[in-house]
């Protein structure tokens, strides 16, 4: 080290505090001393900000260091891993777990750290594709703000604290059957959890588990039930759709509804393809989307009135096809207010009678149950259910509490023991609720998080949560094709997962590796599992596992008793529609520097929030632009 250089300096904030920092910036960085310079006087742009602290950084290294040289001690592996060459890639089968299903990637390891995500291009959905939240997940992994340690009342504790804490929680609910005892769970298709909850649900027969995601796609299982029946999920198969037409539905936008969409609408969009002819897009929406950014036809207009548009529709439909199923809907459905563009719903509608058995009408998962369950309507109208809409058998489960049905149970102060798994709700629950003052006035609190958020201030104990590049798991895709979540590195700072949690609940030992999912996939396929298993791990999913098809077989009185019950929105004034975000979801990877560095698919805009307004709208309201 130099003599003249600066000894050390704590933080950067007493870096930038000392008298020596504007010289030594100068010497050691002369662009970094112009941006500073520039900063001081108030015109630094948030690109030159980042520059100045990547400076500032590099120069806090320097100080940090001081005068002592850096020591690090090397040894050799005393044996060596299986197929392991330094600086070699190594890739391995996995899945990242969402709400719509898990998503198939290959992760990419260097001297066993894991570096790159990809889609796995075996999986019959997938196809290679992934989407910019699992491309950037690799960044959480080593998110240096994630949390690492156990914490009881704000205060660092121990492992072996909080398991003697579980086993004195098992003993005082096995006492009241579970009465007091509730989970709220994030949604996902996991085998392995769901055998646990039952294992659970067996101990404590009176505990409450509830399920709850800010962007919730309840509303659509509740539909297909009420259209085909329990248990069946109705999935497009756009690459048999001559026309299609999406009311309020970003199907092409991979963060919003996964992978697998985008692949089938593509397929028929060359127009040079051979065999059929080039599908034809149909997008009513109200803000600008990836989905209508391709359509050969486009109709904004406000949220509130897509219903009114969706029943101009059906009852076209209903008196060409002179279909008595689809009339009961739109007789049974309250009639909807919103101005409707009748000479382009007519159109739209004839080109969907023109490809009758070949079409497709879709609308976005969070819409409401009566928009949902007539849209099934008018897909069975026009021929199109068994065909480009098929449905899937899923496994008979028991259905879960909403958050608004825990929270009134929380209010009764029926709860004593509350498990969070996953999920922000004191960040993003409705605000009605007032999740965080319920939150306060449980006993016994219990969150495991990957970051200590909102939701970790407001309970009593606070688990460190762990990637999925760190854990077991399995989960099955939106068909039903099983995956198994294969870890590429032990968790880095000890935490645990939703599955490790919720054994030591069920009174089983925290599992060895993969135990706990090898004994969901014995039940699941059973046989020679060594062989299997095997195969699963080389390839990331069980060949055949799908769910099952069944022919739908649409339930007209069922069907019209839900849309019945269809509440009218008003369209007058000025109305203000929330969507999620490309970068941030749903504000869980708001942490993500690289997802804030991507601008967004259709606006650019980056590190931002914005209130879109048309400039008519913005006339009106008096908003000016600077």
């Amino acid at each position: 080290p130099r003599e003249d250089r600066p000894k050390m300096w704590r933080t950067l904030g007493e870096l930038e505090n000392s008298p020596e920092f504007e010289e030594v910036l100068k010497r050691e960085f002369p662009e970094g001393a112009g941006l500073y310079t520039e900063a001081k006087e108030g015109g630094l742009s948030r690109r030159d900000f980042l520059r100045l602290m990547g400076a500032s950084a590099a120069l806090a290294g320097v100080g940090l260091a001081g005068c002592r040289r850096p020591e690090a001690f090397l040894v050799p592996f005393k044996n060596n891993n299986e197929w392991t060459i330094p600086g070699k890639f190594l890739y391995y089968s996995t899945a990242m777990p969402t709400r719509t299903g898990v998503m198939p990637l290959i992760a990419t390891t260097v001297d066993g750290r894991p570096t790159k995500i990809e889609g796995n291009p075996l999986h019959p959905e997938s196809n290679g594709g992934t989407n910019g939240f699992a491309q950037a997940s690799i960044l959480d992994l080593y998110d240096p703000y994630r949390a690492k340690t156990f914490l009881h009342q704000d205060q660092q504790t121990t492992l072996e604290a909080f398991t003697k804490y579980l086993s004195d929680l098992r003993a005082t609910h096995q006492k009241d059957g579970g009465a007091g005892l509730a989970f709220l769970v994030e949604r996902t298709d996991s085998p392995t959890r769901d055998r646990l909850r039952q294992e659970i649900l067996k101990q404590f027969p009176k505990a409450t588990w509830a399920q709850y995601e800010a962007l919730s796609n309840i509303n659509a299982p509740r539909a297909a039930a009420a259209a085909f029946g329990p248990g069946v999920r109705a999935l497009p198969r756009f690459d048999r759709a001559d026309v299609i037409v999406a009311l309020d539905s970003d199907f092409l936008n991979s963060n919003e509804v996964g992978i697998g969409f985008s692949r089938g609408f593509h397929a028929r969009r060359n127009p040079d393809q051979g065999g059929a002819p080039m599908n034809r897009l149909y997008v009513v929406e109200s803000n600008y989307s990836v989905t209508g950014g391709m359509a050969d036809h486009r109709l904004r207009t406000k949220t509130s009135a897509i219903p009114a548009i969706a029943v101009a529709m059906a009852k076209q439909i209903a008196e060409k096809t002179r279909n008595s199923d689809l009339a009961a809907l739109v007789t049974a459905y309250p009639n909807p207010e919103g101005e409707v563009d009748a000479a382009w719903v007519t159109e739209c509608t004839n080109d969907l009678l023109s490809a009758r058995g070949r079409s497709l009408v879709i609308t976005r998962s969070q819409q409401s149950l009566e928009l949902q369950t007539l849209v099934h309507g008018i897909n069975e109208a026009l021929g199109n259910n068994g065909s480009v809409v098929e449905g899937f058998t899923l496994p008979v489960q028991q259905p879960s509490a909403t958050i608004e049905e825990l929270t009134d149970i929380l209010k009764a102060g029926r709860i004593t023991t509350l498990f969070v798994l996953g999920g922000n709700p004191v960040y993003n629950a409705p605000a009605n609720l007032d999740f965080a003052a319920l939150l306060d006035s449980v006993p016994n609190s219990v969150r495991l998080g990957y970051f200590e958020d909102e939701t970790s201030q407001h309970s009593k104990w606070n688990v460190p949560g762990t990637h999925f590049l760190e854990t077991w798991g399995d989960g099955r895709s939106l068909e039903g094709v099983y995956s198994i979540i294969q870890p590429m590195v032990l968790p880095l700072y000890g935490g645990w997962s939703d599955l490790d949690l919720l054994a030591q609940i069920a009174g089983i030992a925290k599992p060895e590796g993969s135990e706990l999912v090898q004994e969901t996939f014995k039940q699941l396929f059973p046989g020679d599992i060594t062989l299997t298993w095997n195969n699963a791990l080389r390839s990331g999913f069980v060949e055949k596992s799908a769910y099952p098809i069944k022919p739908t077989t649409f339930n007209a009185g069922s069907a019209s008793a839900i849309v019945a019950k269809a509440q009218p929105l008003s369209t007058k004034g000025t109305e203000l529609v929330f969507t999620s975000s490309s970068s941030v979801d749903d504000g869980r990877y708001s942490n993500n520097s690289w997802l804030q560095e991507t601008p967004d698919f259709v606006t650019k805009l980056t590190w931002d929030n914005a209130a879109l307004i048309s400039p008519a709208t913005a006339k009106k309201l008096g908003v000016e632009v600077d």
